[in-house]
Order: structure tokens, then C-alpha cells, then sequence
């Protein structure tokens, strides 16, 4: 079959155990965290490149996680520069999706919030997927498997629906008919967060204050304040401070450069192993005020160049090997990311489906003095689960009423 007549859209949404199988076990979780979390970091950063003055938000643990389930799918040098992106080359098949199973069954046990993860592969009726393939990502990804007809309204209703449901309807379109006449697989990965703070801010310390924009212009923004103890740190690059969600397994990460410095530049110094060993733990206990911007964006992005700027570059060619996914020769055509986050005095809502699309072929000291960190000109922030250490969402917000 001639390479361009095929198109697959993914898009993305009893016995004891011996301790030294646990331990096992939890290394291979551990390895995949780190790793994820080394992907979140350089992907943001790519966009940041591309998107210089934009606000950016995504989730990078979703596309992280699309892109495991098209690893299983894939073979060869494909497979192999998939891996090397998502550093996950050192564990088996077997072990890393053991690890991904485990990690998401954690991540949906969270206390006092509401965070979905959600996964399914829609097929053209009577098209053929291998079975390991499917195997894989319906038993340790928990992906729903339907037949659909592409070449029929409905199918697109279908596919919309689930993604508004899993996205508590902010997240309602991923796909559109027509479809094109190839079409044959769309695979969904879909995220949905929603949490309030711990320590909610009060509606009446909001206030108008000036938010000073990159090219040095300010826009009024209605910013909340609060006043209190703070897990906080302070470096000469940035501010810091940690806002955790009721159950305080969840958090935002605040950060807010120094005048001679930017999210960008602050982004630039940042990856998995300084995120654990350099920003984690290094928070203290603080006394401090905070003034923070509400927010709200909607954001869109297509993944083809990061992707292939970050090295998987067979996977979009017409060299690809999905030959574990289909008989039929495939390339990735699309990949693509819809997300949404609001930030208010209550707490945070956050979604986002990640799609791509596939064509043929110590010592006691005095109290320091309280902190003031006024977030009024571009900041980064990170949405972050504490008990595994994996990051779900992160961002950069240029201009909070864009």
C-alpha cells in the first residue's frame, strides 16, 4: 500500500510479594519519574524557544505518557529514539509499563482533590491492530478500546464526548469531521486536575495591581495577597514559594525570576536532577506575603517541531517503524496538545488531552525577616505531585490577562 493512503491519528488522553520485588518495583517507578520529569523540563523549554513571548501551558507528564503508549507500538530505530527522548531506554518493556501502571494508580489515589487520568484507542471497524500493542496499552494503561466508522459523523461526537467528560467539559473538541479518508486508529490520552489550596486567599485582599510586562509595559491585574507561613525559598535567580492543595499530596510550585533574570533563563538551569536535588528540597519555613495574579488560559500547541528538535525525528518520516503497532507502514503526521488551567482565590482546574497523528509508511538561628514576593512580571510555575515527585503541569504566564 503506497505510504500516504493510510493516516492514524493519536491524540493525547493475590500473591505476597518478597521485599526485594517491592524494591524493584519501586526503583523502576523512580527511574520513570525522574525520567518523565527530565522530559517535562526540556519540552517546556523547547516550546519556550519556539513561543518566546507567549503564555505556555501544558502538560508534559500526558505527553510523556501518549508518547510510552506509541513506544509499544513502535520498533526499531523509532523505538529507540522515542526511548532516548523519554530516557527510558534502561528499562524493559515489561518493567516500564509495570512502572507507568504503577505510577498512574498512585497519582489517581489523591486525597481531597480531583485528579483523572484517562486513556483510549479508537479504531476504524474491522481495521487491525496488532495485539501485543493493544494488549499493553489497555492492561497497564487502562486505555478504553471502541471500533468506530470514520467516514461517519458520529465517530468524531464520540471521540468529543469522552474527551469532555474525562476533561469535566473543559477540553470539548479534539477532533473535527470530516476526517481524512485514511484515518484508521486515534488514540487518547486525556488529564484533569482539580484542587483547592490548602489555605484558600481571601476575596477581599484581592486587588487591582500593575503587571509589568516583558516589553515593559503594564497591564492592571487583579491580583490575590496573603500573609502567612510560607514554604518558601529564595536563590539570586528567583523566588520560590510552594502552595500546597487540600491533602497536600499536590502543589503549585511558584516561581518568580529576579528583575535581571526571566522564566526562560530560569527554565534554561532547570531538569530532573536539579528539580530533585536543588529546588525539592530546599524549601524552609518562611513568614512572608505573597501577591499572586489570578489567571486563566487556554492553550493549543502543535508538537511536530519540539518533538523532532528534541531527537524523535523517524517517528515523523517516512524511515518509521510502527510495525509492532500494524502490518501497515506508518509515520506520525500530527502531534498535538489542547490545555486549560484557571487559577483563582479557591484553587486551580486544570486539563489537557495530548494528541499525534500517524501517516503511512542544624544549628539554631534567629527568625529570618518575612519575605514580600510580589509576582507581577512573568513567572514559571509547576503543578507537581509530592509523594511520587512527578510533575503533572507546568507553565509560563507572560501576560496573566492575554
Amino acid at each position: 500500500m503506497i505510504l500516504s493512503r493510510l493516516i492514524i491519528r493519536i491524540i493525547s488522553v493475590g500473591a505476597l510479594i518478597g521485599f526485594s520485588t517491592l524494591a524493584v518495583l519501586a526503583q523502576d517507578s523512580e527511574k520513570l519519574t525522574s525520567a518523565n520529569n527530565d522530559f517535562a523540563f526540556k519540552l517546556l523549554k523547547q516550546i519556550a524557544r519556539e513561543q518566546p513571548h507567549e503564555n505556555i501551558f501544558i502538560s508534559p507528564f500526558s505527553v510523556s505518557t501518549a508518547l510510552q503508549m506509541v513506544a509499544n507500538g513502535a520498533a526499531g530505530e523509532t523505538k529507540t529514539e522515542i526511548q532516548n527522548v523519554l530516557k527510558t531506554g534502561s528499562l524493559s518493556p515489561d518493567k516500564l509499563n509495570t512502572a507507568a501502571k504503577n505510577l498512574i494508580n498512585s497519582l489517581d489515589s489523591q486525597p481531597n482533590v480531583i485528579l483523572n487520568l484517562a486513556n483510549a484507542i479508537w479504531y476504524q471497524n474491522e481495521f487491525q491492530l496488532k495485539p501485543d500493542f493493544v494488549a499493553a496499552n489497555k492492561n497497564f494503561f487502562h486505555a478504553k478500546l471502541a471500533g468506530v466508522d470514520f467516514n461517519k459523523p458520529k465517530s468524531a461526537d464520540i471521540i468529543n464526548d469522552w474527551a469532555g467528560t474525562k476533561t469535566h467539559g473543559k477540553i470539548k473538541e479534539i477532533v473535527s469531521f470530516p476526517f481524512s479518508p485514511a484515518i484508521r486508529v486515534i488514540l487518547a490520552n486525556a488529564i484533569y486536575f482539580k484542587g483547592r489550596w490548602a489555605e484558600p486567599f481571601d476575596k477581599g485582599q484581592t486587588k487591582s495591581r500593575p503587571f509589568y510586562l516583558s516589553n515593559n509595559e503594564s497591564k492592571q491585574t487583579s491580583m490575590m495577597m496573603q500573609h502567612r507561613h510560607f514554604s518558601y525559598q529564595e536563590t539570586k535567580g528567583f523566588q520560590a514559594v510552594r502552595l500546597a492543595y487540600s491533602g497536600k499530596n499536590l502543589s503549585m510550585i511558584l516561581f518568580l525570576p529576579k528583575t535581571n533574570s526571566s522564566p526562560r533563563q530560569l527554565l534554561a538551569d532547570l531538569s530532573a536532577v536539579s528539580w530533585q536535588d536543588d529546588i525539592s528540597s530546599q524549601f524552609e519555613g518562611r513568614e512572608g506575603a505573597l501577591v499572586f495574579p489570578k489567571f486563566k488560559l487556554e492553550y493549543g500547541v502543535r508538537l511536530n517541531n519540539p518533538l523532532k528538535a528534541l531527537g524523535i525525528k523517524k517517528a515523523f518520516s517516512t524511515e518509521a517503524d510502527f510495525s509492532a503497532m500494524s502490518d501497515k507502514p506508518l509515520h506520525v503526521s500530527e502531534a498535538k496538545q489542547k490545555s486549560y488551567i484557571e487559577v483563582n482565590e479557591e484553587g486551580t482546574e486544570a486539563a489537557a488531552v495530548t494528541g499525534f497523528g500517524f501517516t503511512l509508511l542544624g544549628a539554631i538561628h534567629d527568625p529570618p525577616k518575612p519575605f514580600e514576593m510580589i509576582v507581577n512580571h512573568p513567572f514559571l510555575f509547576i503543578i507537581a505531585d509530592e509523594h511520587t515527585q512527578s510533575i503533572l503541569f507546568m507553565g509560563i504566564v507572560n501576560d496573566p490577562i492575554n
